[in-house]
């Protein structure tokens, strides 16, 4: 494969994958989710005064909202998927990034690999037969180390659409913070820290 043909087997792939992902962040940003995020009146509603439990809320907030292993798991056949679903649209054009970059690489070494096996193969015994039988180890070892590479790169998209899945309310309660601490009988003031990134 030249250079010119992996460029363009780069770019239509990278087309392509990125199509595939249009309909899917259409159809996260027309799905409608529920104010499901936590706030400060409730945390302290939660922990000072009587418990409620609402268990028809949590069991329809379960049914909109993808348990997170469902988002791994369709995340690994489409990756990027995770990231889109979660809203962290911006982490897909990285990740693609990463997944084209170690690929084409990849590639480019395993035919440099082959073009200098089948050197070393036509004459072994020639002069030019250590060279090419170190250019050719040098070219294998660097494939497989992206061939290494590029898997990281897939079961990180993975990773982290599990975890922001599992950790989609988190943000809200760490923003909010609380400011005070009551009961319905006394008021206690209180200190509190926010702390925003």
């Amino acid at each position: 494969m030249s250079n010119g043909n992996r460029v363009v087997f780069v770019i239509l792939f990278s087309g392509v994958l990125m199509m595939t992902m249009v309909p899917a962040y259409t159809r996260a940003a027309e799905q409608v989710f529920p104010d499901t995020r936590t706030t400060a009146g409730e945390i302290q509603g939660a922990l000072f005064a009587e418990v409620q439990q609402d268990d028809d809320r949590q069991t329809e907030d379960d049914d909109q909202r993808m348990q997170p292993w469902k988002v791994a798991m369709i995340s690994a056949v489409l990756p990027g998927y995770g990231q889109v679903y979660n809203g962290a649209i911006w982490k897909v054009p990285i990740l693609y990034g990463l997944l084209g970059y170690f690929g084409y690489r990849a590639i480019d070494y395993n035919d440099s690999y082959k073009e200098f096996r089948d050197k070393y193969t036509e004459d072994p015994e020639g002069p030019d037969a250590p060279h090419f039988q170190d250019e050719r180890d040098r070219y294998q070892e660097k494939r497989n180390q992206q061939i290494l590479f590029l898997a990281l790169a897939y079961l990180a998209g993975i990773v982290d659409a599990y975890v922001d899945a599992h950790l989609y309310d988190f943000d809200t309660i760490t923003e909010e913070g609380v400011s005070s601490v009551h009961t319905p009988e006394t008021f206690y003031p209180s200190v509190s820290v926010n702390l925003k990134f």
